[in-house]
């Protein structure tokens, strides 16, 4: 076999110099080798398969290292390392396309610390091949123009050869250049430009993905955060609804602040708020606080001129302040805890007067602008709200002095017939020597005096507003059996027939003390429009349908006037009568109305009027044949 040996030594690359490298080994080939030169070949085809395995699996690795986080700057750094690794090299950087600089960079160059390199689109190598799209692959890095040893000379780093690739995306887009600094071996292969486009192509998937992934993060942040800000907004229209609901029915004063007080701090995720009124020599404090125990209301006094309520009251500007100790110069103290930060607005009124503030304080987070508006939103409904019951308070004021003098000018008429009356016959009495005439005249005041009582006791009666209501389940034919006592007499004497027919012998849930003033007073206004006498019936019926109680009093008098039809049920009407205060009918509608009925009437002049009054009759009446 020696003697078939090529007259010059056998020479071959590396195994490592890449594809074809011993595409030169045939049978024939091999036969004309001796044993020595045999075990050479041998050791390098093991060592090129080792080669090919080890890169293989670390290409593998990779896939799995860049697989296993989505953090870009993670898994830049990992990127880098592996590549380092597998290109036998001794450093590696890789930058990132910033399309709206037009720029290169890149925080993870290794041996550099937290160094951030930029390089324009088309300077120095890295420049190029984003601008080409071509690869570099230099085995002189001094020799080429291209390459700056600036950054040599910062670092300390010798560039003897470079690789440098660039990185494209699914749509062949760069987006991004890798270079591989000094090969252990004299210079990169084509082999290690090969690998080096397939790790190229793995990171920019993986470079690919983390971006997607952090966009999607960003837009899932976004959206949280508009989730949280509309469920904020959404919180503060209900609160405005739930406040305007409130204000517009504005009874207790406390009772109001209290609840507009908890639920704007709450709204705000703050620990307390407060309403503060400017009273004429001082100012009051209604302050709601939260501590462990739940919300508690307090109210506090102070005198004006001092402390930073009085402040926004007297400038009117509003007041924000986040700097952990809002206390203002001249402050009393009256809240009696730390306030941390506040906002602090003033009421103002329509005519731009500034009638308190409002104050939210001792929240987690700082207070902002758009806290100070919804705050200053809150306070100008708060402040609209008590101006107008201030002014409700005024026309009230003034209506019940109207009423009062009213009141004492019918009062005054009305009384003048009984004294009159009461004074005629006394005198009559002391010259009236007949016992018998005496005791007639002494009957005659006594009525007088009875009427002076009914009077009274009716004006008493709606003075206190007829507030207590008591219901119970009654029989109503009982009722107006005691109904018949008290009035068929009372109208005989003033020469009126009393009809009462009861068609109903069940129960209904009512008031039968306010019942019965209601229906004497119907009575009594019935004989009052009929002076020469007449008939006053009462016809009690159930209207299954509607499950209601009806009442009709039908009188046969001389009618209601045309222009007292439209207030007839309002008080102090007295038109067509002769005596009494007007009152009658306002106290029936009041007392119809508390049992949430209805009361009208039929009328024709000279013939008579029927009134009709329907009350619910919540009947009972099946629980009770149930029970039994």
């Amino acid at each position: 076999m020696s003697e078939n040996l090529p007259d010059s030594p056998i020479t071959y690359p590396p195994a490592i110099e890449g594809e074809g490298a011993f595409d030169w080994l045939t049978t024939e080939s091999m036969d004309e080798l001796n044993p020595l030169e045999l075990s050479s070949v041998a050791s390098k085809l093991v060592e090129m398969v080792r080669v090919q395995e080890s890169r293989l699996r670390a290409i593998s690795e990779i896939g799995l290292a860049l697989s296993s986080t989505l953090d870009l700057d993670e898994l830049l750094v990992t990127i880098m390392e592996k590549i380092t690794e597998l290109m036998g090299a001794e450093r590696s950087t890789l930058f990132l396309l910033d399309t709206e600089t037009n720029e290169l960079w890149s925080k993870i160059s290794q041996g550099v610390e937290n160094a951030e390199i930029r390089v324009k689109v088309g300077e120095g190598i890295a420049g190029f091949v984003a601008e080409t799209g071509h690869s570099m692959n230099i085995p002189d890095a001094y020799a080429e123009p291209r390459f700056s040893s600036n950054h040599d000379a910062q670092s300390g780093f010798k560039t003897r050869n470079m690789l440098c690739q660039p990185i494209r995306n699914r749509e062949e887009r760069i987006i991004g250049v890798v270079q591989v600094l000094n090969s252990r071996h004299e210079e990169f292969s084509a082999e290690d430009e090969r690998l080096l486009s397939v790790l190229a192509s793995q990171a920019a998937i993986a470079i690919e993905n983390s971006r997607l992934y952090q966009d999607m993060f960003e837009k899932n942040q976004a959206l949280v955060q508009m989730t949280e800000r509309l469920e904020h907004k959404v919180a503060e229209l209900d609160l405005l609804y739930d406040l305007e609901q409130k204000l517009s029915r504005v009874d207790n004063l406390q009772a109001m602040v209290s609840t507009i007080t908890k639920e704007t701090a709450e709204v705000l995720e703050a620990n307390g708020a407060a309403l503060v009124l400017d009273e004429a020599e001082h100012l009051t404090y209604y302050i709601n606080e939260k501590d462990h125990a739940g919300w508690e209301l307090k109210t506090r006094y102070e005198f004006k001129g001092q402390g930073l309520s009085d402040r926004v009251i007297t400038t009117g500007a509003p007041f924000l302040c986040n700097s952990g100790d809002c206390a203002v110069p001249g402050t009393s103290g009256v809240f009696g805890f730390q306030i941390h930060n506040v906002i602090a607005v003033p009421l103002v009124g329509q005519d731009q007067k500034v009638i308190g503030a409002m104050k939210v304080f001792n929240r987690t987070e700082p207070f902002g602008l758009d806290d100070l508006k919804w705050v200053t939103m809150i306070a100008n409904r708060i402040a609209a709200a008590l101006l107008r019951r201030r002014q409700e308070d005024e026309l009230h004021k003034s209506a019940r002095l109207a009423t009062v003098g009213q009141m004492l000018s019918g009062v005054i008429h009305d009384l003048k017939n009984p004294f009159a009356i009461i004074n005629g016959y006394v005198q009559l009495m002391v010259r009236a020597e007949d016992r018998t005439k005496r005791d007639e005249f002494a009957k005659i005041i006594a009525r007088q005096f009875d009427h002076l009582n009914q009077m009274t006791g009716e004006l008493l009666n709606f003075s206190k507003g007829e507030s207590h209501f008591s219901a119970r389940d009654v029989c109503v034919a009982r009722v107006f059996e005691e109904i018949e006592m008290l009035l068929a007499k009372e109208l005989a004497q003033r020469n009126v027939r009393l009809v009462i027919r009861c068609h109903y012998q069940g129960q209904a849930r009512l008031d039968d003390g306010k019942l019965k003033r209601a229906v004497l007073n119907l009575g009594r206004n019935a004989a009052d429009a009929m002076p020469d006498g007449g008939d006053f019936v009462i016809d009690v019926r159930v209207d299954e349908s509607k499950d209601e109680l009806v009442m009709r009093f039908r009188d046969t008098g001389k009618g209601i006037p045309e222009a007292v039809r439209d207030t007839l049920f309002e008080p102090f009407v007295t038109k067509g009568k002769d005596h009494g205060t007007g009152l009658g009918l306002a106290i029936v509608k009041q007392i119809v109305d508390v049992h949430h009925g209805t009361i009208e009437f039929e009328s024709t002049l000279n013939q008579g009027t029927t009134f009709i009054v329907r009350i619910p009759r919540m009947a009972s009446e099946l629980l009770i044949e149930e029970d039994s």
